[in-house]
């Protein structure tokens, strides 16, 4: 086995092992109709149960032992997942899971409830899978095969698992490995900015329904262009959204999507499957968190920040960010991504790593993974791992570039700009329009390869997208941690969307995407609320964007790119001001983005000067 020290800090691809797959790739394979093996399974557990909680019911649990407790009867420490995902569809073998039993550890892997052979009702993110986590650590570390000390681990489902066991402070459970946890999920699935995804929460609750990749049909995850399936395409356009689960979800899976639906501002519901402050105060076990840059979520972030800000044991506190998208931020990456060429060095066994981390919290021998400081992070565009003690690191300035035009920034082909300077004056509006029953839809936009969801260049072709171009830069920027967007905007409408791409317009004429946000204007003012537009009056709003970790290179261009829709993604607003959940009529929406004296709409972008 490779070192894992040397393995965080200068990955060497001649000892590194790392097993490189994407559940995104294994998604889209089944959905195009091609023919998926099933994975190969991991041996019998030598325990199987259903395990009693607290209230009765029972859930599905194995345990795969260490040959010292085998051969021997010398007991082990425990790693626990507790996922909402069967075996037969993730296959926990070909994620690595057997190295822990290999490494000397117990491992326990139990299904959550309503799931597969659990007992029980699914609902989502519940607020029991914090009394079934604490149960779940303390039976195990009671157990003759487990030395007492348990950690979790899990990525995505299996992350926020582990933040619900470890709010409620199980006295056994030593540390945790949350990689891609969702936090917000206003911010984030369903409901990025507000706006709620349709395409995801269809497909990833069916995920769960499934028994095999090989049940999941041609349509949600499939690779063909939504354009040639017109029943997915008629189901995603459906209104009321309400309805479009009908025939495809079954049981407490349709429950969820429609009870996500019903629940459209952040209310009690919403709140009780949301960790918070006071949570996350009770978090002070040593943590590795987890994410990556291609990873358009905001949960690792949020979740550092919280724990920053709340917990104690920060000396024991980690955060790595990665070249890698969701599923590689448990399984690990490759030295390309899409329009992305890593270089060998950005390729590390993470399994290997998390090791390293649990031998040192959960056995008490080495030093943990050596990240040359708390926070190990990848700077695409430079391809180099930069280490620091906090996130975000001293040394971050702030650049504010402003929006200006001559009033006709629409498309690449537009007048659009961004500068330094405020434009002042009174400098003429820009305009698009949107139309919910004819939204942009790109050629490939159900493709799964991270080159075509990156590339921006049909949408900034498009007459309904505002473009704002830095031109070309004279050196280069490096940009490190999530921008802000400032507008001030109207609509002729009660209500609509505004979506932002921040972008890299390279040499070869590629547009490759950065970063994005999106607001519901109906939530300007917090999700916990809605406030409908008075139409063409204009209203100032703020848009976080997601997290970059890159530099741009002298010679290439920024671009901020303004649209009104993101389909097949995310759910066309219907401008019509009605609850999403049952709103049937559409209406075209114009919108304006103002850029004058009065108004200076800007992004303002983190940048790490010391690296140029």
């Amino acid at each position: 086995m490779s070192d894992p020290s040397r393995t965080a800090n200068a990955p060497n691809p001649a000892t590194a092992k790392p097993q490189p797959i994407s559940s995104l790739n294994l998604l889209a394979r089944a959905g195009s109709g091609a023919p998926v093996p099933p994975p190969e399974p991991m041996p019998l557990p030598e325990h199987r149960l259903r395990l009693p909680m607290r209230d009765g019911v029972r859930l599905d649990t194995c345990v795969w032992l260490p040959a010292a407790w085998v051969q021997g009867g010398a007991p082990a420490p425990c790693i626990l997942l507790r996922t909402p995902y069967k075996e037969s569809v993730m296959g926990f073998k070909r994620l690595g899971v057997l190295r822990y039993v290999q490494a000397g550890y117990a491992v326990t892997i139990q299904l959550i409830r309503g799931i597969g052979g659990s007992e029980g009702s699914f609902s989502f993110n519940s607020p029991l899978d914090r009394t079934d986590g604490f149960d779940t650590v303390e039976w195990i570390a009671a157990q003759p095969w487990c030395t007492g000390a348990v950690g979790m681990d899990g990525s995505s489902y299996a992350a926020m698992t582990q933040l619900s066991a470890a709010s409620t402070q199980p006295p056994h459970l030593r540390c945790i490995v949350p990689a891609v946890p969702s936090m917000d999920f206003f911010r984030e699935v369903p409901y990025s900015g507000g706006v709620f995804h349709r395409q995801h929460t269809l497909s990833w609750t069916r995920l769960l329904q499934i028994d095999s990749l090989a049940d999941f049909r041609s349509g949600f995850g499939a690779t063909m262009p939504v354009l040639s399936q017109p029943e997915l395409l008629a189901r995603l356009l459906s209104r009321p959204a309400m309805a479009a689960a009908e025939g495809e979800l079954q049981g407490d899976f349709e429950k969820h999507y429609r009870a996500s639906l019903a629940h459209s501002t952040f209310d009690d519901w919403w709140a009780a499957r949301t960790l918070s402050a006071a949570d996350c105060a009770r978090i002070g076990i040593p943590t590795l968190v987890v994410n990556g840059n291609f990873d358009l979520g905001i949960g690792a972030h949020a979740l550092w920040r919280e724990l920053e800000a709340h917990a104690p044991g920060a000396e024991h506190r980690r955060l790595l960010i990665g070249p890698w998208d969701h599923g590689q931020c448990y399984a690990g990456g490759q030295a390309r991504h899409g329009p992305y060429e890593l270089g060998e060095q950005s390729v590390i066994d993470l399994v290997a790593l998390r090791i390293a981390f649990f031998d040192r919290h959960l056995k008490a021998t080495g030093t943990g993974p050596e990240l040359g400081g708390r926070v190990q992070l990848f700077i695409t565009g430079a391809n180099e791992w930069l280490h620091f003690d906090q996130f975000p690191p001293p040394g971050i300035e702030p650049l504010t570039l402003f929006l200006a035009s001559g009033g006709h920034a629409n498309s690449a082909r537009g007048d659009g700009l961004l500068q330094r300077t405020s434009p002042g004056g009174t400098q003429p509006a820009d305009h698009f329009v949107d139309d919910p029953a004819l939204p942009f839809v790109p050629a490939l936009a159900a493709a799964r390869e991270a080159s075509v969801l990156l590339d921006l260049r049909e949408r900034e072709r498009q007459h309904d997208t505002l473009v704002y171009d830095s031109g070309l830069l004279a050196e280069p920027l490096t940009l490190l941690g999530e921008p802000q967007a400032e507008l001030f905007v109207a609509a002729d409408v009660p209500d609509a969307d505004l979506m932002l791409w921040l972008a890299e317009c390279r040499a070869d004429g590629s547009t490759v995407q950065l970063a994005g946000g999106q607001l519901r204007l109906r939530y300007r003012e917090g999700f916990d609320r809605e406030r409908l537009l008075n139409p063409g009056e204009p209203v100032r709003v703020n848009i976080p964007l997601t997290y970059i970790g890159h530099r741009v290179p002298a010679g290439s261009r920024l671009r901020l790119l303004i649209g009104g829709s993101n389909f097949p993604a995310a759910d066309p607003n219907p401008h019509t001001g009605e609850p999403i959940a049952t709103a049937v009529a559409l209406r075209t929406a114009l919108q304006t983005v103002f850029h004058d004296d009065g108004r200076p709409s800007h992004i303002v972008l983190p940048t790490l000067p010391r690296l140029e």
